[in-house]
């Protein structure tokens, strides 16, 4: 820690007001954490970087997706067969797209997905990782590469030129039309696949090194060259070789499932010294998610504690055996998950995310919607009833007085001197 955030209104205010721009992906008491790694004359400069930052949510990627391969599609007449190909190994980012991509309305209304009974070969669209087994592969005019994010571009283009590549395949199958789609490519990464593969069609939204003099939206603040001498100076500190991201690209991006290491380091480098604002390693994502559940079980374990049962809020009292015993209807692991699932469908977050943050599978999700269908927290759209809603707002009274488990000096600093849940958006 370079400095001690001060609290007052004022840059209360500031953090404030940075939230909506990171889509309130982070609590104010981690964007404090991270300004603390700084020196506190760069706190107002750092505060300029996080005001121009691209955080994309999942909802977010994939109406960027259905815009980007919507634009593609309407190049391509009905009835024409296009292969999809996730180009990126197995596990890494290219292959996450595949999920929502398939789930977008454009791709689904142009492979009647929604018409039952349409068999695989009658459809247009082919989503594969596999382009050696495609049958029938000369039935195909369109190969569609895809990609969360494109930075250097020197990725894709050893992929496509490579022995035994997938040029190649293309070539020697005559498929003619060739399109990349990513959801953000770096103008370099773009002039690069352009200059040695001109006739690749690319759909993206392209966006300029974060410092580039004539091109970067900093300038509009003014002082984009000490942002730069800041990112610098923290960059070689925390990430000696690149302290300007991959290939010096000066991204200034994350996904609601990773950050680009082409990102800006001071954003996602962890050490002993340093606290991330978006982690790029799924094991700091994984200690985050591990905290968030152990925190709804913090939860029931208070309600415990009172002798409350979870959902009933009363201490249920039964005669057994001439002994007057408590009987706890809902508080098993299946009501911890409940529990886990209103928190976070009131936050917004999709059932993908939800997936990951518990550590469930789809038909385990699918179990505990039913239960809160069953105790009238959902309705039978999967949205929070009046009844849940105001469930959560209870759950937090009972427990509240006994809720000291997290209490920290920052959090304690806050509460005594200021709360503007306004500008905190209700997380201070």
């Amino acid at each position: 820690m370079a400095h001690q955030f001060t609290f007052n209104e004022q840059t209360i205010i500031k953090v404030g007001n940075l939230l909506p721009r990171l889509k309130y992906a982070v609590e104010p008491i981690k964007v404090i954490k991270w300004l603390e790694n700084f020196d506190e004359d760069e706190v107002d400069s750092a505060i300029d970087l996080l005001r121009v930052y691209e955080y994309i949510p999942f909802n977010e990627f994939m109406f960027r997706l259905n815009d980007l391969l919507g634009q593609i599609l309407k190049k391509i007449p009905r009835g024409e067969k296009i292969i999809i190909f996730p180009y990126g190994k197995v596990g890494k980012s290219g292959t996450l797209v595949t999920y929502p991509l398939r789930n977008t309305k454009v791709f689904r209304d142009r492979n009647k997905d929604k018409i039952k009974g349409v068999k695989e070969e009658d459809k247009d669209i082919l989503l594969t990782h596999d382009f050696d087994n495609i049958k029938n592969p000369k039935n195909y005019k369109h190969f569609i590469f895809i990609d969360d994010f494109i930075g250097s571009g020197k990725s894709f283009c050893k992929v496509y030129s490579k022995s035994n590549s997938i040029q190649q395949w293309i070539k020697d199958n005559d498929i003619d039309n060739v399109y990349l789609l990513s959801t953000i490519i770096m103008s370099e990464g773009e002039k690069y696949i352009k200059d040695r593969f001109s006739n690749i069609q690319i759909e993206s939204e392209v966006r300029n090194k974060i410092f580039d003099k004539t091109l970067s939206p900093l300038n509009i603040f003014g002082n984009t060259v000490d942002i730069e001498n800041i990112a610098v100076k923290h960059g070689k500190r925390i990430n000696r070789r690149e302290p300007a991201g991959f290939g010096s690209s000066q991204s200034l991006v994350s996904y609601f499932h990773s950050t680009p290491n082409n990102t800006l380091p001071i954003i996602w480098s962890e050490n002993k010294k340093w606290n991330p604002l978006f982690p790029r390693f799924a094991g700091i994502r994984m200690d985050e998610a591990r905290e968030f559940k152990q925190e709804i079980a913090f939860y029931i374990g208070i309600c415990n504690k009172l002798k409350i049962d979870l959902f009933t809020g009363k201490s249920i009292i039964k005669k057994h055996q001439d002994k007057l015993v408590r009987e706890i209807k809902h508080n098993n692991k299946l009501d911890h998950s409940v529990i886990a699932l209103l928190f976070l469908k009131k936050q917004g977050y999709d059932n993908i995310i939800i997936n990951h943050l518990l550590g469930l599978t789809r038909s385990e999700l699918y179990n505990i919607y039913i239960e809160a269908i069953k105790l009238d927290f959902l309705n039978n759209q999967y949205e929070i009833t009046a009844y849940g809603t105001e469930f959560l707002k209870e759950l937090k009274k009972r427990t509240k007085p006994e809720n000291f488990k997290k209490e920290t000096k920052h959090s304690l600093r806050v509460k005594n001197e200021f709360y503007i849940p306004v500008q905190f958006n209700g997380m201070t």
